[in-house]
């Protein structure tokens, strides 16, 4: 899927239904997610990461945040308490406007809209601290590289990056363990991608909006941070927020 698609089925997606979007939990889908409730799942997203980090003495904080694929500002807001501002950037015009009416829960942050492949709002060297979760798993794997490498180029020397992206199916999944799994799984994509194409020419065809789920493997995502791009990875920790199908990770990495 290209990013003008995934664009297109994130703002229907948020039109519809903004939290359940972020958060796909099918119990809370068509409205049913409290919106206090869904906003202290990332207070409860934030201090974990504040522990992870230091595990590893360091300390969560600085002058400069981005939260990437920041979706409604279920993290941005809590992030934001500890750095001086936080920048929520996000596909989705709409996602960014929900966040923005809900700026009292984070006075801190600025919300901004990214269409393209590259952080166009941010300049050399700028930031401090980037921080994604659930965001690179929707995007297709030759986007999400383009992405790591321009966060190579706005992070400041000794800035950090921390990011989770799945690495591969779940073998131990009853559903997974049938052949060529995860390339049925691409190709699944791939048609309903090009069913919204011609949905677009031809009104009579039927198409809904989707997100897709990716992966890449961890050793190639270490290999790219390290011999592509100038980061040092400090930490490669489990972190299964991609649900019960995938191996996910968080990974830690410190910029040269």
């Amino acid at each position: 899927m290209n990013l003008r698609q995934l664009q297109a089925n994130f703002e229907s997606l948020a039109t519809d239904d903004p939290l359940w979007t972020v958060l796909s939990d099918n119990a809370k889908r068509g409205g049913k997610w409290d919106e206090a409730e869904f906003y202290e799942t990332g207070v409860e997203v934030v201090d974990d990461l504040e522990s992870r980090l230091g595990q590893l003495d360091i300390q969560l904080g600085g002058d400069t945040a981005i939260d990437f694929g920041c979706g409604v500002g279920r993290l941005t807001f809590p992030l934001s308490r500890h750095f001086k501002t936080c920048y929520g950037i996000d596909i989705a015009q709409r996602m960014v406007d929900f966040a923005n009416e809900r700026l009292s829960r984070g006075p801190k942050c600025r919300f901004v809209v990214n269409e393209g492949a590259r952080l166009e709002h941010f300049e050399d060297a700028s930031v401090d601290f980037a921080y994604s979760a659930i965001a690179f798993q929707h995007i297709s794997p030759r986007y999400t590289l383009e992405y790591l490498r321009d966060f190579d180029r706005v992070l400041k020397p000794g800035g950090l990056f921390v990011f989770q992206l799945p690495s591969h199916l779940n073998p131990e999944r009853a559903e997974n363990q049938k052949p060529f799994r995860l390339i049925r799984k691409r190709f699944h994509y791939r048609c309903k991608a090009v069913l919204q194409r011609f949905a677009k020419l031809l009104p009579f065809i039927q198409s809904e909006s989707f997100f897709e789920m990716n992966a890449i493997p961890r050793d190639r995502v270490v290999r790219f941070l390290q011999e592509t791009c100038h980061f040092k990875v400090l930490a490669v920790q489990e972190f299964q927020a991609a649900g019960p199908a995938w191996i996910s990770y968080l990974y830690i990495a410190r910029r040269k």
